[in-house]
């Protein structure tokens, strides 16, 4: 009898999973691999673009500058071509600038509607979820994995190119035919700062959210688009009062110029019991200010603006918006989760 018991194999070792990389983080990143690896590496390629483009436009404007033209100046018949080749080819990187800006600004709505559409909503329409959930897989665990899935790459990648965007609009030279758009304008706004990681982890949040609260994907998929876009609108409508507004009277104060650092809110005449009139037709072009004041009874101009120094604290305060929305998205998302679903 003893011999049979030591010739007896000993019994399996049973291991328990492991949380972490083996866990559920795991398994939402196997699950949706092809879609993170396509759009990072089409982030990455972006990111390439632009790279390749700042340094292909910094060898265009050193080369202009080495055969003594300038900008505009085609009275030597020698310059006319040479220059139309260089305003063709600054042409070019503007676009190359410009579609950079767009992929920042739509990607938060696309990464909201794919996290409520293929990896909420579908799961919870296809009934897939149930057999995460039965492999000792919380409900509140199995989002979290979803969501830091996603998150941990959106933060680098987003930040990533949104700091090579900014390193390359720095290749515009100031006297360019195709200068820079200007930091306030929405489309270079949203591609710049802190803003666009701020979005892109609200879109996280709201497509969580969203998917929780639809339970189909397409229809999901639409809510979380409109659901950003409508952000979008009123952060926009917004803006220009997040930071308090600079305002400039003449006489008394230097009207500043439209250079392009500054944005211009209103303008207009300083009327003589001390009204703002918003009126452009006494602006800085007219040879004849006083006369054109008096003119209309006005007894100066105003400008209301913000300047360039203003933009870092715009960002900030629309940075925190964003992230508290994002933050009340996200609580909002796992109380109907456990409302649903326990």
């Amino acid at each position: 009898m003893s011999a049979l018991l030591e010739e007896r194999p000993p019994a399996p070792k049973t291991t328990a999973a492991r949380p972490g990389a083996r866990g559920p983080l795991w398994l939402v990143l196997r699950q949706h691999r092809t879609t993170l690896l396509i759009g990072g590496g089409a982030i990455l390629a972006g990111v390439l673009v632009l790279v390749a483009s700042k340094i292909w436009a910094g060898g265009v404007v050193d080369d202009f500058a080495a055969t003594g033209c300038r900008v505009w100046n085609i009275d030597r018949p020698e310059c006319f071509q040479t220059f139309r080749d260089y305003s063709d080819d600054t042409h070019g990187f503007d676009r190359v600038l410009t579609y950079g800006s767009y992929v920042l600004q739509f990607l938060p709505g696309v990464i909201a509607a794919f996290v409520a559409g293929p990896m909420v909503a579908r799961e919870l329409e296809s009934g897939t979820y149930k057999l995460a959930w039965t492999q000792s897989v919380s409900p509140a665990r199995w989002l979290a994995s979803k969501l830091l899935a996603l998150a941990l790459p959106v933060l680098v990648l987003v930040a990533l190119l949104t700091a090579v965007r900014a390193w390359a609009a720095t290749g515009v030279p100031d006297d360019s035919p195709y200068p820079a758009s200007q930091w306030y304008e929405p489309t270079t706004y949203l591609s710049l700062g802190t803003a666009p990681v701020a979005y892109a982890l609200l879109g996280i949040a709201a497509g969580a959210l969203v998917g929780l609260l639809v339970g189909r994907t397409l229809p999901a998929m639409s809510v979380a688009l409109l659901a950003l876009g409508g952000v979008f609108l009123a952060m926009k409508q917004v803006r220009d009062r997040l930071w308090p507004i600079k305002t400039a009277t003449s006489p008394g104060d230097d009207i500043p110029s439209e250079d392009g650092t500054n944005w211009w809110l209103d303008e207009g005449l300083v009327m003589a019991n001390g009204d703002r009139v918003p009126d452009d037709r006494c602006n800085s072009s007219f040879e004849d200010q006083l006369g054109c004041l008096a003119d209309r009874g006005a007894t100066g101009r105003y400008v209301e603006y913000h300047p360039g120094s203003h933009f870092w604290p715009i960002q900030l305060v629309e940075t925190g918006i964003v992230l508290a929305l994002g933050a009340v998205c996200l609580l909002a998302a796992f109380k109907v989760l456990r409302r649903r679903h326990g």
